[in-house]
């Protein structure tokens, strides 16, 4: 976590290498913006697939950014806030060795205060600690309708290998944005 400010969870460090690659042209290689529902959802994850296996990433790889994207529109689509038009879903490469997937979505100060308590208690947990916890919440852990154990943010961390920035941004004054950024290897 960031000691400047409290409202970032992750390294910092991945938020400024997002920025740089983001500004060279051509590598946007994906945006969508607006709701995301069950059809908009298979959209995303058939260019996903589709795009991975035209620049020959590795299955493991594949498999592992394919589960990441799933999580990240998985949140946008169960727990994005109102209005749910004001979402986004980025995928921002360096066309070679790394993709960063990136969403913003409006959530509640209740659900702020639930994302930087789970993952801050996460972020301290390594790998092996993680697939624990995860274990331990499915076997123990009752779950609303659309989750809410932290399952999810436990799987976002494990499969990007640690590779996550969480940043919470105000839009209005009455409106709070949560940005997830991750980076993740292609071969």
């Amino acid at each position: 976590m960031s000691l400047a400010n409290p409202s970032e969870i992750g390294a910092r460090p991945l938020r400024t290498d997002y920025d740089l690659e983001a500004t060279i042209q051509d590598n946007m290689e994906f945006r969508w913006r607006g709701a995301v529902e069950e059809s908009s959802t298979s959209f995303i994850l058939d260019w996903v697939e589709q795009r991975l296996n035209a620049i020959e990433s590795s299955a493991l790889q594949k498999k592992r950014i394919i589960r990441v994207a799933i999580e990240l529109l998985q949140n946008l689509h169960h727990h994005a806030g109102y209005p749910k038009s004001n979402v986004s879903f980025e995928v921002v490469s360096d066309q070679s060795t790394h993709w960063w997937m990136r969403t913003e979505n409006p959530v509640s100060m209740e659900q702020e205060t639930y994302l930087k308590e789970t993952l801050r208690k996460l972020n301290g947990s390594d790998l092996d600690q993680l697939r624990e916890i995860q274990r331990n919440k499915i076997a123990h852990q009752k779950r609303s309708e659309h989750g809410g154990a932290g399952v999810g943010l436990n799987e976002l961390i494990r499969k990007s290998q640690g590779q996550v920035f969480v940043e919470f941004l105000n839009m209005k004054s009455d409106q709070r944005h949560v940005v997830f950024l991750t980076k993740l290897e292609l071969k």
